[in-house]
């Protein structure tokens, strides 16, 4: 059984043959003496009841809006504008857009060998981007695009604190390098999974080299992890691992803040 990262390298495979193996009681409960209530208990002449808080029509409380699921395909369309695929010397993947000045979140081992790439938007934009942060432990790296415009698209980070195995997700990312539309591929969460020290979210959702950096969503438009790899074996099948997006937001907010 292999490990391998899911870049893709002039949309080869690239394989990484590294292997994984109270309350308390006042004192004194007694009744005060006189129990005897006012002479007088008539409510006042103004009975108006509170104003109406009821939330306009249209409009959801934002606990109801954050468990709220779409559709596959609603999921796609809200996302697909924030998956960028990310070209360097060596080989392709994928990064997703994490603020609207353009910071993109990926793999370091995407841009390990690099400093400068180059950033694909979904309508085709091509964009200098220049690694501005990176953490070769928790496999993390912050693209910057260069661009003369700041309302790039931004994903919502959601939450890895409470992951339920058996819930549905969506794998999104430029798999196999391929130019165009993203690829979508739709699983569970399969387990949560240690290895060598590290969590991660295990998915049978496809994952596939170029898939590296792009975004693990569950059914309500949140990223709750960031793709890394996958095993890979004779025997093995629908093996892919991401990483949580709690650790991501913990990188997120000692390099670049936010």
């Amino acid at each position: 059984m292999m490990f391998m990262s899911c870049t893709s390298a002039d949309t080869t495979t690239l394989e990484d043959t590294t292997t994984l193996e109270d309350t308390t009681t006042s004192e004194d409960t007694t009744p005060p003496e006189d129990t005897t209530p006012p002479e007088d208990t008539t409510p006042p002449e103004d009975t108006t009841p509170p104003e109406d808080t009821t939330p306009p029509e249209g409009t959801t409380p934002p606990e109801e809006e954050s468990s709220r699921t779409y559709s596959l395909s609603e999921v796609v369309a809200m996302l697909e504008p924030t998956v960028v695929r990310i070209e360097t010397p060596d080989g392709s993947g994928s990064g997703v857009i994490i603020s609207h000045t353009g910071y993109v979140l990926t793999n370091n081992h995407v841009v390990e060998d690099t400093s400068l790439v180059v950033v694909t938007l979904m309508d085709g934009e091509k964009n200098d981007g220049i690694v501005v942060a990176r953490d070769e432990q928790k496999d993390l790296a912050i693209v910057a695009i260069i661009a003369d415009h700041s309302d790039f698209p931004e994903a919502v980070l959601g939450s890895s604190e409470n992951i339920m195995i058996g819930e549905e997700v969506v794998a999104i990312g430029y798999a196999l390098g391929l130019e165009g539309q993203v690829t979508v591929s739709k699983g569970i969460v399969s387990a949560i999974r240690d290895i060598d020290g590290s969590e991660y979210i295990q998915t049978d959702a496809a994952i596939n080299p170029g898939n590296s950096g792009g975004p693990l969503v569950y059914l309500n438009g949140e990223i709750i992890g960031i793709n890394t790899a996958k095993y890979v074996g004779v025997e093995v099948e629908g093996i892919g691992l991401a990483i949580p997006i709690d650790e991501v937001k913990v990188f997120i907010q000692d390099t670049i803040g936010g």
